[in-house]
């Protein structure tokens, strides 16, 4: 078996941090497998050392982007796919689904991971969303084996596509390593941040609406008396956010963006609890950071969360991710009663994950 990881042009990106633990995974079970990525600038000073086709053939990024991706890309692949002996290709997100029908023409076993459908949410969608999808419900459903990364997922695919029945597929939670905390760093920023004596809830989404940023910051408003407690958004302000925070003089939010991942997880281990008001998730990196380095997590009620994370007196699942109050009550609870969290429950380890993707491309046809 030999298996081709077809991947996102970013070597910064979640999706490649994350697709990469797997990659890096599957190679210690043996399984040769390298990623092969969609573009790869040339502005990029640091070329990835695995297996890429890339070229700029404008001046500008986004017009060889745009040619490279949809012209140049599934004309190059089955002929590379062909030289390199691969036996398997897995694409590594469900926006790679238009790669179908020129891999459909070669002898190669062909899997797509589906991350998220979340456009399908979307209320107010642009002519772009609106190709997206319908080329999206076209190619996404010739596809015979499928990868999930979570029950919603899937069953969003039920939902707005078509039936499993006859489909090879398996739902993975795409799970990551866990690394160790660097103290030193903590102390750095412990220091740049003046968070000496301070009490810290977090939360670490993008400001799309789907996230609820306004009920977090309606949180942080109810205890912006008490000086010893900050709120810390990792990413950066919208314009709602941000006349947010002014209009009701919120000083205990602090936005950070640009952090490392190494920042990150000190942030995390910093924390007292990691606060999601989520309305719907698929489950993304961010969430199991919050399992491996944080103390607490505070969630909304959605998506497997119950399922994934039923951790001894570590997690608290709030029924409604608008009820500002029950997110409040809970903090209470904890701040009077604060102990250390009793995660008895071990953190589900990667090689599982390993072994279902394992079986998975062995069951393919």
């Amino acid at each position: 078996m030999k298996v081709a990881f077809i991947t996102d042009n970013d070597i910064y990106s979640g999706i490649w941090k994350q697709n990469n633990t797997l990659i890096n995974w599957l190679k210690r079970k043996w399984i040769d497998i390298e990623p092969i990525f969609l573009y790869v600038p040339s502005r990029y000073k640091n070329k990835p050392e695995w297996k890429y086709i890339t070229s700029d053939v404008f001046n500008t990024y986004y017009l060889s982007l745009l040619y490279w991706v949809t012209y140049v890309f599934p004309k190059k692949l089955p002929k590379v796919l062909k030289e390199w002996w691969f036996t398997h290709v897995i694409l590594g997100h469900q926006f790679l689904w238009y790669l179908y029908p020129s891999l459909s023409k070669i002898d190669v076993k062909i899997s797509i991971i589906v991350h998220d459908l979340c456009l399908l949410y979307k209320k107010n969608k642009n002519i772009w969303d609106i190709i997206y999808n319908k080329l999206l419900m076209r190619n996404l459903e010739k596809f015979e084996n499928l990868v999930f990364i979570s029950e919603f997922t899937k069953n969003d695919y039920i939902k707005y596509y078509w039936p499993l029945k006859n489909k090879n597929h398996a739902v993975i939670y795409q799970w990551i390593d866990k690394k160790e905390i660097n103290n030193k760093i903590k102390d750095n920023l412990t220091e740049r941040y003046n968070l000496k004596d301070k009490t810290i809830f977090m939360n670490v989404w993008s400001e799309d609406p789907r996230k609820n940023i306004m009920t977090y910051l309606k949180i942080a408003e109810h205890y912006k008396e008490n000086k010893d407690l900050l709120f810390i958004r990792v990413w950066r302000p919208s314009k709602e956010s941000s006349d947010y925070i002014n209009t009701h003089k919120l000083d205990n939010v602090l936005y950070l963006s640009w952090l490392s991942d190494e920042e990150l997880f000190a942030l995390y281990n910093l924390s007292k609890a990691v606060i999601s008001t989520s309305l719907f998730e698929w489950y993304w990196r961010q969430i199991f950071e919050w399992y491996l380095y944080s103390n607490y997590v505070i969630t909304s009620d959605v998506s497997d969360v119950k399922k994934m994370f039923d951790w001894d007196n570590s997690t608290y699942v709030i029924d409604d991710s608008h009820d500002t109050e029950k997110y409040c009550d809970t903090i209470d609870k904890l701040l009077t009663v604060w102990k250390s969290p009793n995660k008895t429950k071990a953190i589900p380890n990667i090689m599982k994950e390993v072994e279902n993707y394992y079986k998975f491309l062995n069951s393919i046809i």
